[in-house]
């Protein structure tokens, strides 16, 4: 019998190591229960929903320079701040690679990307 033959029908041999918590879950301690009437529970009263807050510069920057992989910006702007469509209007070179971006300013999304 050959040395590869003998290997190949020798017994493997493994061994698996299993971390247990062996630490005891509490048990929940029973409550007392009120002989009282409960309290009624108060109206909610509506609140004013807040107003979408706008990524900042700085995060719009980012967004269009990590898609980009790097670069100079050229152009930046933000549009229709006021509205809910406000959008950062991003340009940007990256060696001869000019990027123009278009960013949702509440999301951070990416609406636009044309690369020249």
């Amino acid at each position: 019998m050959t040395a590869a033959a003998a290997q190949a029908s020798e017994p493997i041999s493994v061994t698996a190591r299993i971390a247990v918590d062996d630490t005891p879950t509490p048990t929940p301690t029973p409550t007392e229960t009120s002989t009282s009437t409960p309290t009624p529970t108060p109206t909610e009263t509506p609140t004013a929903t807040p107003s979408p807050t706008i990524i900042t510069a700085d995060q719009a920057r980012a967004i269009a320079l990590t898609a980009a992989g790097g670069g100079t910006i050229t152009k930046f702007e933000l549009k229709d701040e006021h509205s809910d469509k406000a959008e950062y209007r991003i340009e940007l070179t990256n060696g001869k690679v000019r990027h123009k971006f278009r960013i949702d300013a509440f999301t951070g999304e990416i609406t636009r990307h044309d690369i020249n």
